[in-house]
């Protein structure tokens, strides 16, 4: 075989190889588009991170009214509670 058919089959294979990565990262993003439609009704990624900080917000309003709470119960029943050990 002579050198340069040996390159053209090289880069043949190499490039071959980089167009089927390219497939896979290709399917697997729609996969992923397709999963965030169907779980979070989102069309885009900028959607997405816009429903991400909407959560991130919530879940730091819950986090924060969880420890206010618990801190009042503790306030009120501890005596009682350290009374029954």
């Amino acid at each position: 075989m002579s050198v340069k058919l040996k390159e053209y089959n090289d880069l043949k294979d190499r490039l071959d190889k980089a167009q089927k990565k390219a497939d896979q990262a290709t399917g697997a993003l729609k996969e992923l588009k397709k999963q965030l439609k169907e779980k979070f009704d989102c069309s885009s990624l900028k959607e997405a991170r816009i429903l991400l900080k909407k959560l991130e917000k919530q879940k730091s309003s819950l986090q924060t009214k969880f420890d206010d709470a618990v801190e009042t119960f503790e306030e009120k029943w501890d005596a009682q509670l350290d009374d029954d050990s």
